[in-house]
């Protein structure tokens, strides 16, 4: 997966990462980092693989085949909480902003257009579900959760996504 390898190489992709690093030193709720982003991505595979459903996805958006399905997919994941240093700092929605940072990024590790736009599209969907989101967004959305199994988090007790009511389960996740 050469442009995933050159995604995760990338100036820009490090300094976004860095820069969530640095807004999440307190309080150590959901790290955004590498690690969390890899694991999504793996994640979101996983579940394609799973359904059978990279034929499809591959048909569907017209990609160049299942390598560029598989690298597409990854780099959704790798790219989905991009923005989260934002949303700290400004208040700015992630996700929205990570999509702004993926168009920027992904060029650069040689996407084409159609699948920036598949990959921005998938990173702007993920926060929350409806029925009008794409295939990738989905996924993206179902791996991000299933990434973070809320009930297990050392943190829970003081975890504002807990207050908010979006503790996360796999019993939940079932589809």
């Amino acid at each position: 997966m050469k442009r995933v390898d050159l995604l995760i190489k990338d100036e820009l992709y490090n300094q976004y990462l860095q820069r969530n690093m640095e807004e999440e030193k307190e309080p150590k709720f959901c790290q955004h980092d590498f690690r969390h982003h890899l694991d999504v991505a793996r994640i979101a595979y996983i579940l394609v693989l799973e359904h059978n459903d990279l034929n499809y996805f591959v048909q569907e958006h017209g990609l160049a085949g299942r390598l560029a399905a598989k690298e597409v997919i990854y780099a959704a994941g790798l790219l989905h909480d991009i923005g989260k240093w934002q949303e700290y700092k400004a208040g700015v929605d992630h996700a929205s902003f990570g999509a702004k940072l993926a168009r920027e990024i992904l060029p650069r590790a040689f996407f084409n257009p159609h699948e920036v736009e598949l990959i921005a599209r998938a990173v702007y969907e993920h926060r929350n579900i409806c029925s009008t989101m794409t295939f990738l967004g989905e996924r993206l959305h179902r791996a991000d959760n299933l990434a973070r199994i809320c009930n297990k988090c050392e943190y829970n007790a003081d975890c504002p996504k807990k207050r908010h009511k979006r503790e996360i389960t796999t019993s939940s996740l079932e589809y």
